[in-house]
């Protein structure tokens, strides 16, 4: 007879997930990784098949949260939800706002010397969708200006795809979550201007 779980799972995924946001994961070991978690070592191996499975779960929690909470409303707004997905980026309280960046750039970064080709998919598959609802809202704008703008969807949204890298990393860098605030208000005043 199995033994009974000792733990919650939605509970220690969400706790490992801040953990690795905030250390990395290469810089978290896993006795550290159990007391944030509050799961023990043997959880992680039989339940999550070890360090790296419990940090692929902890990212799809991220990416869950951050589609449907901040990316949500850019499947049916146009440019002034990008706008608010950007000011979410550099707002105190925002889903999307840290002074740890983002877990998906940091474990981009990090990954470049991890090479673990299971994190490089989970981050290659964050930005494809962020770039897709940036799409979306970019091409509900410009039907709502009866295709008389000069948006280019496909080339805006994955240009924004590397800004919102570069406000996390400043975020990151200084430990503010507001220090991306001037590339965001650049952005946004340009996205303002398509829009008139």
């Amino acid at each position: 007879m199995a033994r009974p779980k000792s733990y919650d799972r939605a509970d220690a995924i969400e706790k490992a997930c801040y953990a690795f946001w905030e250390h990395g994961y290469q810089a978290l070991g896993v006795r550290e990784l159990e007391r944030l978690a509050n799961i023990n070592q043997f959880a992680i191996r039989s339940d999550f098949g070890g360090k790296e499975g419990l940090f692929l779960e902890a990212l799809a929690y991220y990416a869950e949260s951050a589609t449907s909470i901040a990316m949500a409303p850019m499947k049916s707004g146009g440019i002034s939800s990008v706008i608010g997905f950007l000011e979410g980026l550099v707002t105190l309280g925002s889903a999307t706002s840290s002074a740890f960046g983002c877990l998906i750039v940091n474990t981009g970064i990090e990954n470049t010397r991890v090479k673990s080709p299971r994190l490089k998919e989970a981050v290659e598959t964050y930005w494809m969708t962020l770039e897709k609802h940036f799409r979306h809202a970019l091409e509900n704008e410009a039907m709502a200006q009866n295709g008389g703008s000069n948006i280019s969807p496909e080339k805006l949204s994955k240009a924004l795809i590397p800004a919102v890298m570069g406000i996390h990393a400043k975020n990151r860098l200084d430990g503010d979550q507001t220090a991306g605030r001037p590339l965001v208000d650049l952005l946004c005043t340009t996205l303002r201007n398509l829009k008139s």
